[in-house]
């Protein structure tokens, strides 16, 4: 029997219907292909390395020395009043850009800190300093400048560091000039601060003593001694 066109086209529209719900498909896309849109490619962003090459432990040979200049009664010229503080604690990572880590640290204890005059010492840490309520001194590095990258595995170098001072519970950016020798996973250097403090940088006044100190010069001259262990390599 020869159906009608139309029923032929239904028939026809259910069967298909059929074979692709058995197949569990669906319906087969137009043979018309539309030209395919490029995809884009993704730009690619500059970032610049900072890649460590690794922690240096800083060991208790480190010290903190201030030199501040006095007049002492009964004595014709100014003299150096010289301070040194041990009890170093601390690491430091260095980045390939020249920039530290975030935890990078160092501390030292005011509590040890002396003189050759223990009275001097006594007041300067209870009076200037108040040792009790800010017992250490904490320096944040946070970059260099001036030195190569990556560090030679030994050999001496110069550079300038800046970083984060923070003493009585101030906070002040300060720089150093650095000279340092590496000898593979040892690191010794000496950073003197350049420029000087003075003792308002750090909410302090400066020191008088009625009897003993006729005058003291408001200018702090620092240096720092580190020794340091890390990588080898």
């Amino acid at each position: 029997m020869i159906m009608p066109a139309h029923a032929r086209s239904t028939a026809a529209a259910i069967v298909s219907a059929m074979i692709v719900a058995a197949c569990g498909g669906a319906p087969a896309a137009s043979t018309s292909t539309a030209t395919p849109t490029p995809t884009a490619t993704p730009t690619a962003t500059a970032t610049t390395t900072t890649t460590s090459a690794g922690a240096w432990t800083v060991t208790d040979k480190s010290k903190a020395t201030i030199r501040v200049r006095e007049q002492l009664v009964g004595v014709s010229l100014p003299s150096d009043a010289v301070l040194t503080a041990s009890g170093a604690n601390g690491s430091f990572e260095l980045n390939s850009d020249g920039t530290f880590t975030s935890g990078s640290k160092i501390t030292f204890a005011l509590t040890t800190l002396s003189s050759d005059e223990r009275d001097r010492d006594n007041f300067i840490k209870n009076d200037t300093l108040g040792v009790r309520q800010f017992p250490t001194a904490e320096f944040v590095p946070t970059k260099t400048s001036g030195l190569s990258l990556p560090l030679a595995t030994s050999g001496t170098f110069t550079f300038t560091l800046t970083g984060n001072l923070t003493i009585k519970g101030k906070t002040k950016e300060v720089s150093f000039d650095v000279t340092a020798k590496r000898d593979g996973g040892d690191l010794t250097a000496t950073a003197t601060a350049n420029p000087s403090w003075k003792f308002g940088d750090f909410g302090m006044t400066a020191p008088s003593v009625p009897f003993r100190v006729l005058s003291v010069t408001d200018e702090i001259r620092a240096a720092i001694d580190i020794v340091a262990t890390g990588p080898k390599g």
